[in-house]
């Protein structure tokens, strides 16, 4: 008898371990093959396939939601810590993410999705340009 359901299990004991929202959104997205099926062998092997794709694709729907419901700013702070774990900059996290939505996704959705990425790609850029690593440093 489980006492966990495969949507618990996923978000308490894998998803838990991926830092930040945008790594979490970017995590269950790679876990998706072209023919839109998602694979976790754990997850398969513990609950089946049907619980284990109901689960990730219903936890991959509700971390999108979160994401765009977030003020920009928060996406900004989360962006450093979301790619570090993959050792992707944030431009090519952002990158990822647009080519890993979760699907069915509404043409609405979508275009959210899109203007969320593309401004928070333009602050990423505009922030790095004010900063650029080789500036003058403390001697």
């Amino acid at each position: 008898m489980r006492l966990k359901s495969a949507l618990e299990d996923f978000e308490a004991n894998t998803l838990r371990m991926v830092p930040g929202l945008l790594g979490r959104l970017f995590y269950v997205g790679s876990l998706r093959d072209e023919d839109g099926q998602y694979s976790h062998w754990g997850l398969v092997k513990v609950y089946g396939d049907d619980a284990a794709q109901r689960a990730i694709r219903t936890s991959h729907r509700g971390l999108l939601s979160e994401t765009l419901k977030k003020p920009l700013a928060v996406l900004l702070k989360d962006a450093p810590a979301s790619c570090a774990k993959d050792h992707l900059t944030e431009k090519e996290l952002l990158a990822a993410l647009a080519q890993s939505p979760p699907k069915p996704l509404s043409p609405a959705a979508r275009a959210h999705l899109r203007s969320v990425l593309s401004a928070l790609l333009a602050l990423v850029e505009s922030r790095d340009s004010a900063n650029p690593p080789a500036a003058s440093q403390p001697r």
